[in-house]
């Protein structure tokens, strides 16, 4: 997956930006983030989703994590650039992070990597007890053409579930379903959420 995102990241900012801009605000606020929380960007690729973290956690901490140099590139760019003092990027797995975090925001990431059940696993486990975690993704229920490119282009599943595993072990679980096309998306866009137990 990396090496293709290195390709996509070219071009990743101009391709989606303006599509999935208008989501970001509402993703952060499905964290319900205090001012002091540490969260987790898993598969935060060029940091469009930081902007709005950032500004929930002005005393806090966000820790953006990737695969891909070229993505996080694009990140530290956008950090450098706002002026961002509290954001850290780390190239690699959770393996590569230290600590406990209240809550992980994790965009159009579960459905794009490869051993995904595992990385929910590992990251969920990292969560604090009674920290939140927040999947946007897309799953399509039937075909449309625009499917095939987001998966070739991302190398994307969009017919995982990927909130089920989420929902088996979290408290107060939730789904939603966005408003958006799914001849633009590839397929219905979501927001799944739930509560690490205490």
């Amino acid at each position: 997956m990396a090496l293709g995102y290195e390709t996509f990241s070219l071009f990743y900012d101009p391709a989606i930006e303006r599509i999935y801009a208008p989501f970001r605000e509402r993703i952060a606020e499905a964290a319900r983030l205090s001012p002091t929380d540490r969260v987790l960007d898993l598969a935060c690729g060029t940091g469009q989703g930081l902007a709005a973290e950032v500004a929930r956690v002005p005393e806090g901490e966000v820790v953006g994590l990737d695969l891909s140099p070229g993505m996080l590139t694009r990140a530290q760019a956008r950090i450098e650039k706002h002026g961002w003092g509290n954001v850290r990027l780390v190239q690699g797995t959770i393996d590569d992070v230290d600590g406990a975090f209240d809550a992980v925001i994790v965009t159009l990431g579960l459905s794009a990597i490869g051993p995904w059940q595992e990385v929910f696993r590992s990251t969920f486990d990292r969560l604090r007890p009674g920290g939140r975690y927040v999947i946007f993704d897309v799953h399509a229920e039937r075909w449309v053409p625009q499917k095939t490119w987001v998966q070739l282009l991302a190398g994307a599943d969009l017919d995982r579930k990927v909130w089920e595993p989420l929902h088996a072990v979290a408290e107060d679980p939730t789904l939603e379903w966005l408003d958006g096309s799914i001849h633009v998306h590839g397929g219905r866009l979501f927001i799944a959420t739930g509560v690490r137990p205490a």
